[in-house]
């Protein structure tokens, strides 16, 4: 079949598929394939050629979505940051309150310290002297001689 060759892109039509023969099936249908992905790039070519501000409008869409996802990213970039920078602070309080506690504890242990010997201060103060490990109910006339 000749093309003359005053006819345009729309009027060349397709080359038609080899009929099989009975061993040939899969080539046949292999070529129809590879036809058929070579017309659909002839096509979205030609579809450029004929549409470049659709072409156009497509890129700077994408170029749009590129620059909004990297803007994006640079906010969750900068949110997870200042982000850490309070979790630092976090640890350097829960750190200080950690000292307070420990001061707290120690001075509380000092006052029961205090307290217990309220005992031994006042037999002392009365001129008693409590010799001994104190007794279990607390009555210092059960205590034991040590």
């Amino acid at each position: 079949m000749t093309v003359p060759t005053h006819a345009t892109a729309a009027e060349v039509p397709a080359p038609m598929p080899r009929t099989a023969e009975p061993g040939q099936a899969a080539a046949v249908e292999g070529q129809a394939v590879a036809a058929t992905d070579t017309n659909v790039g002839r096509r979205a070519l030609r579809q450029v050629g004929e549409n470049p501000l659709l072409v156009l409008f497509g890129t700077a869409l994408i170029a749009l979505l590129i620059f909004n996802l990297s803007a994006t990213h640079g906010r969750i970039t900068r949110l997870e940051e200042r982000m850490d920078a309070r979790f630092a602070q976090m640890d350097a309080r829960f750190a200080a309150l950690e000292k307070e506690v420990a001061e707290i504890n120690r001075k509380l242990t000092a006052i029961i310290a205090a307290l217990n010997m309220a005992d031994e201060i006042n037999a002392a103060l009365e001129g008693r002297l409590i010799l001994g490990t104190p007794s279990p109910s607390g009555d210092p006339a059960e205590a034991t001689p040590g």
